[in-house]
Order: structure tokens, then C-alpha cells, then sequence
């Protein structure tokens, strides 16, 4: 079977322009607003872009991570007991 390239008539796949970091939860865009082209393998065509994250991307994800690992210990320890 031979399917329609994404983002073209009739694909089942379509891609967004762009993509931003995830972190807590929601779509951000990098603190720099840089992206990079990403290619793909098959015909080396650009077919979206993706955030080129920072140092204060990261420290904007580890500090997401902080704020909720006490939820996320609590869940995990719930889910242990229930096993």
C-alpha cells in the first residue's frame, strides 16, 4: 500500500509548522524562540520545526519536574500499594 506523504491530500499524518517544548503540562515556546528544521530520512526534506532548547529551557523543565514530584511520589506510592 503506498500512502500520501504527510502533510499532503489525503495523508493520515499531518504535522504541526512547529513544535514547542512540553514542560508542566503545557506547550512552550523556547525562552530564545529559536527552532530547528527537521528533516526527513527518507527524501531529506524539511517537515517541521522543532524548539532548539536553552540551559533556561532545561532549568525551566527540572523546576516543572520539582514543583510536582511530590504529586508523583504520592501516586506512585498509592499505585504500590494497590499492586
Amino acid at each position: 500500500m503506498i500512502y500520501a506523504n504527510p502533510n499532503t491530500e489525503g495523508s493520515v499524518i499531518q504535522f504541526k509548522e512547529k513544535y514547542d517544548n512540553f514542560i508542566g503540562g503545557k506547550w512552550v515556546a523556547p525562552v530564545k524562540g529559536e527552532y530547528f528544521d527537521v528533516t526527513t530520512p527518507v527524501t531529506g526534506e524539511i517537515f517541521t520545526k522543532a524548539a532548539r532548547s536553552s540551559v533556561e529551557d532545561i532549568e525551566l523543565a527540572l523546576d516543572a519536574a520539582h514543583a510536582a514530584k511530590d504529586a508523583w511520589g504520592k501516586h506512585l506510592q498509592q499505585s504500590v500499594l494497590e499492586f
